[in-house]
C-alpha cells in the first residue's frame, strides 16, 4: 500500500487517459471516488465520446461474452485517426474502470520487463449515458489469438511453437507476480495474442537474479482482465479482485496459479501432438501425486476444463507445481537435451 510520498508498483495516473486522478490500486476507496465524465452524443449515440480534442465513434461490434462487449470504433485526435478497440459492459451502469486501470499498470509494467506490447495500451476511459464506464485500447496490430494460430500450424510445428510461448508467458507471469501481486485468473489461449515477425527478436529478461535471452519471431499479449486481481505476495490477501465469479476470499496472487490453467488447456487440446518427453514434462507441472487429473483431461475434455477452472479456485491452495520458474529451468534442460 502506498504511504504518504512512498509510492509502490501499483501507483496509476489516468491522465493519459482523459481523466486528471493518481492514486493506487490496492485502495479500493480511491477507485471508488473517480468521476467518470460523459460526452456521448446525445444525437447519435454510436458516438462515444463527443469532444473538440477527441472523438470516439462505434463503427461495430465485433465480440462479446457473458461479462463484455468489444467494439470496433474510429479514435480521432488532431494529431492522429485510428482504429481502435473499445471494451463496455452487457449490463448498462457497470464500471470498468477497475478493469481498465489493472489492464493499464500491467502493460507499462511488462513494458518495463521488455514486453512493450505485454498488453494493449489503455487509451481513454470514459463514461456512456447509460452510466457504463467503459474503455478504448490501441489495437495490437497483425495479431491474433492464440489458439487460433496454433489450430493454423501443420502438426509437426506445435511442439516448438507451444514451448517458445510458455517460456514468454512464464517470464512475463513472474515479474507480474514478484512486482505486483498479479493473477490473471483467466488465462487461456484465447485471451493472448500473438503476432509473427518476419526476422528472430532478442529479448533480455530479468528473472529473479537470472538474465534469460530468449530469442523468438513471436511476440504475446495478454488481453480481457476482467477477473483478474491484486494481493499481497506474503499474505496472499487480494486488495483488488474482479469478477463475481472468484469469491472475495480467494487467495491472491497464488503462485503458478495462471500457468496451471493455461498449461491444463493446452495439454487437453494438443497433448496428442506432443513427443512423450514434453507430455512428461506437462503432467509433471500439472498432476499431484495420486490424482487422476491428467487422465481425466486426456478422456473427457469438456468437463475437465470446468474441472481445472474449479481447481484453480480453490481457496486451500496458494501454491501450484507450475511455478514460472520452475517451468522454464525445466524447459532449458529439455532443448539441451
Amino acid at each position: 500500500m502506498c504511504v504518504k510520498d512512498k509510492k509502490c508498483e501499483t501507483w496509476i495516473s489516468l491522465e493519459s487517459v482523459g481523466i486528471s486522478v493518481e492514486g493506487c490500486l490496492r485502495n479500493s476507496e480511491w477507485l471508488d471516488t473517480i468521476n467518470v465524465p460523459c460526452s456521448q452524443s446525445s444525437f447519435t449515440p454510436s458516438i462515444y465520446v463527443d469532444l473538440p480534442h477527441i472523438k470516439i465513434t462505434c463503427i461495430k461490434n465485433v465480440a462479446h461474452g457473458n461479462f463484455g462487449y468489444i467494439d470496433l470504433a474510429k479514435y480521432e485526435t488532431e494529431d492522429c485517426v485510428k482504429e481502435v478497440y473499445v471494451k463496455r459492459p452487457i449490463i448498462h451502469g457497470v464500471n470498468l474502470i477497475s478493469e481498465a486501470c489493472i489492464q493499464k499498470v500491467v502493460g507499462e509494467s511488462l513494458e518495463n520487463a521488455n514486453f512493450p506490447k505485454g498488453a494493449p495500451k489503455v487509451i481513454c476511459i470514459f463514461r456512456l449515458r447509460d452510466g457504463s464506464v467503459c474503455f478504448a485500447m490501441e489495437q495490437i496490430v497483425g495479431a491474433c489469438t492464440l489458439d487460433s494460430y496454433l489450430d493454423g500450424l501443420p502438426t509437426y510445428q506445435l511442439s516448438t511453437v507451444i514451448i517458445d510461448c510458455i517460456i514468454q508467458l512464464c517470464a512475463m507471469k513472474w515479474y507480474l507476480y514478484k512486482e505486483l501481486g498479479m493473477n490473471h485468473r483467466d488465462l487461456k489461449p484465447s485471451n493472448c495474442l500473438i503476432v509473427e515477425h518476419a526476422e528472430h527478436e532478442t529479448k533480455f529478461i530479468t528473472i529473479d537474479n537470472d538474465i534469460l535471452e530468449l530469442s523468438t519471431k513471436r511476440s504475446l499479449t495478454l488481453i480481457d482482465f476482467g477477473f483478474s486481481c491484486i494481493g499481497s505476495t506474503k499474505t496472499h490477501i487480494a486488495d483488488l479482485a474482479l469478477s463475481t465469479v472468484y469469491p472475495k476470499s480467494d487467495p491472491c496472487p497464488k503462485v503458478g496459479r495462471d500457468m496451471f490453467l493455461f498449461l491444463g488447456l493446452l495439454y487437453i487440446d494438443y497433448h496428442i501432438y506432443f513427443p512423450s518427453r514434453l507430455i512428461h514434462l506437462f503432467e509433471s507441472w500439472l498432476q499431484e501425486p495420486g490424482s487422476k487429473l491428467c487422465h481425466f483431461m486426456r478422456t473427457d475434455k469438456e468437463n475437465s476444463k470446468k474441472w481445472l477452472y474449479f481447481i484453480t479456485g480453490n481457496e486451500d491452495i496458494v501454491r501450484f507445481k507450475s511455478c514460472p520458474i520452475k517451468i522454464i529451468h525445466d524447459l532449458q534442460e529439455f532443448m539441451l537435451t
